[in-house]
């Protein structure tokens, strides 16, 4: 089997992940003339990181296991694990206004994943989001996270006979609903649901998904300089093969998450985050002779964050996550550690 950035579909799918970078690039240059007219409502958060990974068929779905990202993204896992380069430029411009419930923040982001040596991986998401202030301590959240034709991998698809390698792509969409209430100076809690479509290519239709979750989120100011979070999400996912007894490929699932997050102020304007992520997902297939029938995936996820607000404007940071994960497709999981540098200024 040839490398993945052999594949010739690559270039369809680096133009997505460079489509993303213009819209960035672009919204920027449009913005910067109101850089001073902060006063009006206008804002815009303009972001660069570039990441080193050791295991890139993992990135996309590791860098989204977050509570605030995609924590249900599915991955593949091959023998094949080339390690890449991704440069991941992003903008999100806001708009605040006052209205009669109070203060409202519209905003739209667009972020690239473009990857040095695998291009066929390059993809591009984008974000619609509204956040309403509901009372002086509670606040409503409400986005829509669109993930474009992601490449996941070459696996083999079951609607072909014999089974046959081909790519598998997925394209996510995802609603959130988040409602926030400040209880004192140090207590927040959340109430958090999502839902969302997964749809496959034609090659692996039967694995469309519909997921639910719902869970929350309790916040804790320790201290003047120490903020402990802990979040639980418990989700289903129904696919579309589900009781298929002819393919036998049901990738239905019930999934918890837990996160714990520490944030520390070690100087006025040096911060670190520490983050602990644990996930297990139980495959729900009784289809006998179902590769997934009985499965389970257990990832543990570690994150270190150092965060320098060399001004007011602008933001460095430093991270680096290892995620080890149970496979559900060959007896050895896998470890993926990502290394990132980034730089963060909001006009």
């Amino acid at each position: 089997m040839s490398g993945p950035s052999a594949n010739p579909d690559g270039v369809r799918i680096g133009r997505a992940g460079w489509r993303a970078c213009l819209v960035a690039w672009a919204a920027t240059l449009l913005l910067t003339p109101h850089a001073e007219a902060a006063d009006s409502g206008w804002s815009a958060v303009v972001e660069a990181k570039t990441s080193y990974t050791t295991d890139v068929f993992q990135y996309s779905a590791a860098r989204r296991l977050a509570l605030g990202e995609d924590p249900s993204q599915p991955t593949i896992v091959p023998l094949d694990k080339p390690s890449d380069v991704i440069v991941e430029p992003s903008i999100e411009v806001k708009r605040a206004l006052a209205t009669n419930w109070g203060r409202t923040e519209l905003s739209v982001k667009a972020h690239g994943f473009l990857y040095t040596e695998h291009s066929i991986f390059n993809h591009a998401e984008y974000r619609l989001q509204a956040k309403q202030e509901l009372d002086r301590d509670t606040t409503l959240l409400l986005r829509y996270r669109y993930v474009p034709n992601l490449f996941l991998g070459p696996n083999f698809s079951v609607q072909t006979s014999p089974r046959s390698l081909q790519e598998e792509r997925v394209t996510s969409n995802g609603w959130r609903a988040e409602v926030e209430r400040k209880l004192s100076e140090d207590w927040t809690v959340a109430l958090i649901g999502r839902y969302g479509l997964r749809l496959y290519n034609q090659a692996f239709a039967e694995r469309d998904t519909t997921f639910y979750t719902g869970g929350g989120q309790v916040g804790y100011l320790a201290a003047p300089w120490a903020k402990l979070t802990l979040a639980y999400l418990y989700e289903r996912g129904l696919a579309d093969g589900r009781g298929n007894q002819q393919l036998k490929d049901d990738v239905s699932y019930i999934q918890n998450f837990i996160s714990f997050n520490t944030e520390f102020r070690l100087a006025d304007p040096l911060f670190l985050d520490l983050t602990y992520v644990f996930r297990l997902t139980d495959f729900t297939s009784t289809i006998i002779g179902d590769s997934h029938r009985q499965r389970q995936d257990v990832t543990n996820q570690g994150r270190a964050e150092l965060r320098y607000a060399a001004t007011k404007a602008l933001a460095l940071s430093l991270s680096v996550q290892q995620t080890q994960r149970t496979s559900t497709a060959s007896s050895s999981g896998f470890n993926d550690t990502i290394t990132s540098v980034g730089a963060q200024y909001t006009f």
